[in-house]
């Protein structure tokens, strides 16, 4: 899919439709998703009843990108009309893409371009269409999540941000608390940390001074303060019991790091963990190396797995493991 250029236009939040939308997510993060009239659900989709302003549904980070399922064009001009499509604000009239394969392309184009007036400009779309089930589907670029979460510096490797936010959420971040992510990267779960709740105290480590240069330009970008460290994550430099939140994303040898060098930084950064985790603290951390990482955890002291939640996306299926310290009581059914 072609992603949406940055000149996009943008989405009148308080103008109220009535709509069926589909939002499609991480697969394993669906039930996040919460607030929503879902009518249909789906691996990474769910078909939801929108009826109001659209703020509520532009704020949830959740979700990679949102279309309106359309099965005529009768549907189409009804969603243009006072569905989703018509709290679209462009400078002129919207641009639109037909994705390749697309079904019955000319008619569609025709009745875009003739009966109202959009432009078709692959390369600067403001509603992207392409093959659904029972028709199209209006893809909407002002809700794709490469506009919604802005520009943002990223290596290869880098943690997507819908991830990001998944990870957050399953923290349960509360104001005030002391956060460090110990593989910090270019800084993406730091920004969801940030952006989950409000007065954080953040941290960031990183072995690897080129990507502390950018999650610096990043969290500049977006207004957040932090105290980004070139360290490895196996000599973190905060106190015993001093930090509330550990969320990371751990090399797992897709597009960095390698089994045989994990088993030696996972111990090592696994006992970190559990050194300065406060007694009532949670780390939620990331891996495909699962195996290495259960036994890993296993061989520190004071520190437990209570909860494993698997997702799938971009060709890789890691797991979320949230992590307490054994004398923890409880466990949050929402990891």
């Amino acid at each position: 899919m072609s992603h949406p250029a940055l000149g996009l236009p943008s989405l009148d939040l308080t103008h109220p439709v009535e709509d069926l939308v589909v939002l499609r997510t991480v697969q394993g993060g669906e039930d996040l998703l919460v607030g929503l009239d879902v009518v249909a659900r789906s691996a990474g989709r769910l078909t939801c009843r929108v009826s109001g302003t659209l703020q509520q549904l532009h704020d949830l980070k959740l979700f990679t990108s949102l279309a309106v399922p359309l099965i005529d064009l009768a549907s189409v001009r009804r969603s243009a009309e006072r569905g989703l499509i018509s709290a679209l604000r462009c400078a002129g009239p919207p641009r639109f893409r037909i994705a390749p394969g697309t079904p019955d392309t000319g008619l569609l184009r025709t009745a875009l371009a003739s009966e109202l007036g959009w432009i078709e400009d692959p390369g600067d779309w403001a509603v992207n269409f392409v093959v659904a089930p029972n028709g199209w589907e209006a893809e909407i670029g002002p809700l794709h999540w490469s506009h919604r979460f802005g520009r943002l510096e990223r290596l290869p490797w880098s943690t997507t941000p819908v991830v990001g936010e998944i990870l957050a959420r399953l923290a349960k971040i509360r104001s005030g608390q002391r956060v460090v992510d110990p593989f910090c990267g270019t800084g993406t779960l730091l920004l969801a940390a940030a952006r989950s709740a409000p007065d954080l105290a953040v941290f960031g480590a990183d072995h690897d001074p080129s990507a502390i240069a950018l999650a610096k330009a990043n969290l500049d970008r977006c207004g957040v303060a932090a105290s980004l460290t070139v360290a490895s994550a196996d000599q973190l430099q905060h106190g015993d019991q001093s930090i509330d939140r550990v969320l990371a994303n751990l090399p797992f040898g897709k597009l960095v790091g390698t089994h045989t060098g994990n088993a030696h930084l996972y111990p090592a950064a696994l006992r970190e963990v559990g050194r300065v985790l406060h007694p009532s603290g949670r780390a939620v951390l990331l891996t495909d190396d699962k195996r290495l990482f259960r036994a890993s955890v296993a061989a520190v002291p004071g520190l437990k797995i209570v909860r494993e939640r698997r997702l799938s996306y971009g060709g890789v299926t890691p797991t979320v493991f949230c992590l307490v310290h054994t004398r923890s009581k409880g466990r949050d059914p929402r990891c």
